[in-house]
C-alpha cells in the first residue's frame, strides 16, 4: 500500500509539473529543464500527451486556452516522431537480429556441410574412377549455397595429366555434380576383368591381352604407357606388389589404381561369353597415394594392412553419409546405385582384395608383364613420349 501511495504522489506531482508548463506559469529555465526531461524521458513524453488530449490529473482538464495552437503541435509533433523513431528502431533491431543469426547460422551450416561434401566428392572420385586422382580444388561456401571445383588428374608415366574437372554444387541439402572431362567426353580405355567363378582358360582369354601387348610391342623405347591389367584371382595388396616385382623392378613402374572386389560388382552384369568387364563408375579401388595417412610417413612398398585399413575407413565414411554419397554419386558414376553400405560390409567380412591395377612407367618395362600367367585381361590407355626422368622444377598455373 504504502508504495502505491508514493507512485500514486509522484505521478501527482509530475502532472502538477505539466500542468504548469501547459499554462505558462513556469519561469523560462524551468520550462526549459521540463522541455529537456520530456525530451529523454518517455514517461514524461507520454504523460504530456496525453494531457494536451484532454486526459487532467485530479479531476483538471485543459483547454485550447492554456497553450497555444502552436505549443500544441510542435509537442504533439515531437511525440509522434519519437514513437515513430522507437518503433522503428526497435523493428530494425529485430530484423538485424533475425538476420545476423540466420546468417551465422546458416553459415555454420555451409561450412559443416561444405566439409562433408568436398570429402565426399574426393572420395568418390578416387575410389571410382579408374586411373584417375582428387587434384587441386577451389570452393566457395556461402549461407544457403556452395560449391566447389575439383580437378580430375590422370598419371601417364611420371607425369601427373589434368583430365578435366567435377563441379560439385549445393543449395542447402541439394547436391548436384557435373564431371566437365578434357574436349566433354572420357575416353574409356581402362577395363578391368572381374574373377568370376567360371572359370577360364588361357585361350579363352587371350583376346582381352593380344591386342594390348601387340600394340606395346610396336611402340618405341622412348615412351611411357598406361595399363589396365587383371588378374585370375582376388589377392592381398601384398600379393600383388609381390607378383608384379617378379616381372617389373619397382623404379620402372608405378601403379597409380587398384581395383578392389567390393562384393557388388557382378549385380546387374550378365558375363559377355563367361567375360565380365567393367570399366569407371562400375568398378571400384582406390588410389594408393590420394589416401589420408595422416603426419606419419607411409612406405609405398610395404604398410600393407595401414593402407587398406585407411581405405576401408573411408568407404566407412562414405557408408554414414550415405546420402550424399548417393547425392555426388548418381552424377559421377552414371545414375548407378552405389551400393556403399553393402559394398562395406563386404570389405569388412572379407578384407581388401586386389583383383587388378592401373600401372604406368615405360612402355618396353610394361610389357614385360606380359610373361604372367595370372593376367587375364590386359588393356593400354593413353601413351605419352618419353617423362619418366622428372624435370629438377615443374608447375602447373591455373585460371580459376
Amino acid at each position: 500500500m504504502t508504495n502505491r501511495r508514493e507512485e500514486k504522489r509522484e505521478i501527482g506531482e509530475l502532472d502538477e509539473k505539466l500542468m504548469a508548463y501547459l499554462r505558462g506559469e513556469l519561469g523560462e529555465a524551468d520550462a526549459k529543464k521540463l522541455e529537456d526531461m520530456v525530451a529523454d524521458d518517455e514517461e514524461y513524453a507520454g504523460r504530456l500527451e496525453r494531457l494536451l488530449l484532454g486526459e487532467g490529473s485530479g479531476g483538471q482538464e485543459m483547454t485550447d486556452e492554456t497553450l497555444s495552437d502552436k505549443q500544441q503541435r510542435k509537442i504533439l509533433r515531437r511525440g509522434k516522431w519519437r514513437m515513430r523513431l522507437t518503433n522503428s528502431a526497435f523493428t530494425f533491431g529485430i530484423v538485424f537480429l533475425a538476420g545476423a543469426l540466420a546468417f551465422f547460422g546458416n553459415a555454420w551450416v555451409g561450412s559443416w556441410m561444405h566439409a562433408d561434401m568436398f570429402r565426399v566428392t574426393k572420395d568418390l572420385v578416387n575410389f571410382t574412377q579408374s586411373g584417375v586422382s582428387a587434384g587441386s580444388s577451389g570452393s566457395q561456401v556461402g549461407a544457403l549455397y556452395g560449391q566447389i571445383k575439383l580437378e580430375l588428374r590422370e598419371q601417364v608415366g611420371a607425369e601427373q595429366k589434368t583430365a578435366g574437372f567435377l563441379e560439385v554444387s549445393n543449395f542447402l541439402w541439394n547436391v548436384r555434380a557435373e564431371p566437365k572431362w578434357a574436349g566433354g567426353i572420357r575416353e574409356k580405355k581402362l577395363f578391368f576383368r572381374y574373377p568370376t567363378d567360371e572359370k577360364m582358360t588361357g585361350d579363352e582369354t587371350a583376346y582381352l591381352r593380344t591386342p594390348a601387348w601387340n600394340a606395346m610391342g610396336k611402340l618405341p623405347e622412348g615412351t611411357v604407357s598406361q595399363l589396365a591389367i587383371s588378374f585370375d584371382r582376388p589377392m592381398t595388396l601384398k600379393e600383388y606388389e609381390s607378383l608384379v616385382a617378379q616381372h617389373v623392378f619397382a623404379y620402372n613402374m608405378e601403379t597409380s589404381w587398384l581395383a578392389v572386389d567390393t562384393g557388388a560388382e557382378a549385380r546387374g552384369h550378365e558375363p559377355d561369353g563367361g567375360n565380365l568387364l567393367l570399366s569407371a563408375g562400375e568398378v571400384w579401388g582406390f588410389s594408393d597415394r590420394a589416401l589420408d595417412y595422416g603426419d606419419a610417413p607411409i612406405q609405398l612398398q610395404g604398410d600393407w594392412d595401414r593402407r587398406t585399413a585407411t581405405f576401408v575407413a573411408e568407404m566407412k565414411y562414405l557408408a554414414e553419409h550415405e546420402r550424399l554419397t548417393d547425392d555426388i554419386g548418381e552424377d559421377l558414376i552414371f545414375g548407378r546405385d552405389t551400393r556403399i553400405a553393402e559394398r562395406y560390409d563386404y570389405l569388412q567380412k572379407h578384407g581388401v582384395r586386389i583383383y587388378g591395377a592401373v600401372v604406368t612407367g615405360p612402355t618396353k618395362e610394361l610389357l614385360k608383364l606380359q610373361a604372367e600367367k595370372s593376367i587375364t585381361a590386359a588393356f593400354l590407355g593413353k601413351v605419352d613420349w618419353w617423362n619418366w626422368d622428372r624435370p629438377g622444377a615443374s608447375g602447373t598455373e591455373y585460371s580459376w
